[in-house]
């Protein structure tokens, strides 16, 4: 069990939470700290799996990056592509700009904030994919893959896949 004492901070930034217990992870939404629980085991086991079908397609891939806005403002994907290795492995934040694809496994308790796909979008971060259990199937996931509209800060739908068909013909 982990006990979390809060300081007494009026807005939280980055600097806030960097001493926080790192067994939960935090995001910042507009200077409101948001904990979240450890994930289920199907969730931490899609996770992984997707992780791994990225990097097999030689992607530079990489469970629980922080991505940073602003010190205020900050967003944690459960999976994260970079366009390059970090130059710095002690980052803990990441510009958008680094990142071309963000992955969101879906949480009941997480619902609203797993399909917003708003947040990256408006900032350009090219890929965005949602992994959905399957139900009857408890070790699948379904993929839906979206691409950043070239003219708006908006994602469309590109396509769907199962993980086990992922896994199994592999990324282009």
């Amino acid at each position: 069990m982990v006990t979390l004492h809060l300081p007494a901070v009026e807005v939280w930034t980055v600097d806030a939470i960097k001493d926080l217990p790192p067994e939960l992870r935090y995001e910042l939404h507009d200077g409101s700290l948001l904990i979240m629980s450890p994930a289920r085991f199907w969730h931490q086991e899609i996770e992984r799996r997707i992780c791994n079908l990225l990097r097999a397609a030689n992607r530079i891939a990489s469970q629980q990056v922080g991505v940073l806005n602003t010190v205020r403002d900050t967003r944690v994907p459960d999976v994260a592509v970079f366009n390059a290795e970090p130059e710095d492995w002690d980052v803990t934040w990441h510009l958008a700009a680094a990142i071309a694809l963000v992955v969101e496994v879906w949480s009941p308790g997480s619902d609203g904030k797993d399909r917003d796909t708003q947040w990256y979008a408006e900032r350009g971060i090219p890929g965005y994919w949602l992994a959905e259990p399957i139900e009857g199937d408890k070790k699948n996931a379904l993929i839906t893959m979206h691409e950043l509209k070239a003219d708006a800060n908006t994602y469309v739908v590109t396509s769907q896949a199962t993980l086990a068909e992922l896994e199994e013909r592999g990324l282009s």
